[in-house]
């Protein structure tokens, strides 16, 4: 693990596969940006917050609700959860799937604990110099937490090397959340996965969803070794594209684990292949 200051009250701490989490040490309450793999992953910040931040209440940010990101909330029992609104809503439907699914990946004794503070446009905390911004594309509920003294915008999953996961059907709002973040006035722009983010990141990862947006076909070279990241990305968007469809169909049947069991090879099965099996789903209904 690497833990490393940044600016004068901002703590990133990045694990060994290398997703990190953000600390901002506030002047009332301490801001934790995402919580890793499970409670055992905590234990570094708890460490850290004891020396240096004991008086003071600890609030913990879900920048969306991918399970890498929420599982170690159950580490801070009387924390604050603060999320989007559809970030609650996305973890009480796909929560315990991923838990059960990617086992693999538990770090300690997991306990779903889901965002209990929500808000829909923006969440400002005043007094700490923190907003909370939505900006949905990667996924339906990603945020972006933004500290105003650092200038430090947290952008979560939102910005990736090479290539970001598309989680959420709307290109559209994808490409206005990176223009958003590409043109936010921080000092510092850091990501969830990729460290500090450089512009022509931003404007990769731009280039890369209008691509696939309009159709056409992707560079080798802006793919780099994301082949299989960039597989499952074709194939979860025709998923994402007949799941309205899919949902409607089972009606107040619909069991989103069932649903998504048949479908676990994303990233592997060719986009023709795919469809294919997807079709021959549908007409099973």
């Amino acid at each position: 693990m690497i833990i490393q200051e940044i600016g004068q009250r901002g703590v990133i701490f990045t694990f060994d596969d290398e997703i990190s989490v953000y600390l901002i040490k506030g002047d009332h309450y301490h801001v934790l940006c995402d919580t890793h793999l499970g409670p055992a992953s905590m234990n570094a910040v708890k460490d850290y917050l004891p020396y240096r931040l004991r008086p003071k209440e600890l609030l913990v940010f879900n920048s969306h609700s991918d399970w890498d990101h929420i599982w170690g909330n159950c580490a801070f029992e009387d924390a604050l959860i603060i999320g989007h609104e559809t970030t609650r809503t996305r973890m009480l439907e796909i929560g315990n799937f991923e838990l059960n699914r990617l086992k693999k990946f538990h770090n300690g004794r997991i306990e779903l604990k889901y965002p209990n503070l929500t808000f829909q446009e923006k969440l400002t905390l005043a007094d700490e110099g923190i907003e909370f911004i939505y900006a949905p594309g990667h996924t339906i509920d990603s945020s972006l937490c933004f500290d105003q003294r650092d200038s430090v915008l947290f952008v979560g999953d939102l910005v990736e090397f090479p290539i970001p996961y598309l989680d959420y059907y709307d290109l559209h709002a994808f490409v206005q959340t990176l223009e958003y973040i590409r043109n936010f006035p921080a000092r510092t722009k850091l990501s969830a996965h990729s460290g500090i983010v450089a512009d022509d990141l931003i404007e990769r990862n731009l280039a890369y969803i209008e691509k696939i947006q309009q159709g056409q076909s992707v560079p080798r070279d802006m793919i780099g070794p994301s082949v299989e990241v960039h597989q499952y990305n074709l194939n979860n968007l025709l998923l994402l594209k007949y799941e309205p469809l899919i949902r409607k169909k089972f009606g107040p049947n619909f069991d989103y684990s069932a649903y998504k069991s048949n479908f676990s090879d994303l990233g592997t099965i060719p986009s023709e292949d795919f469809k294919a099996k997807l079709q021959n789903y549908l007409k099973r209904l």
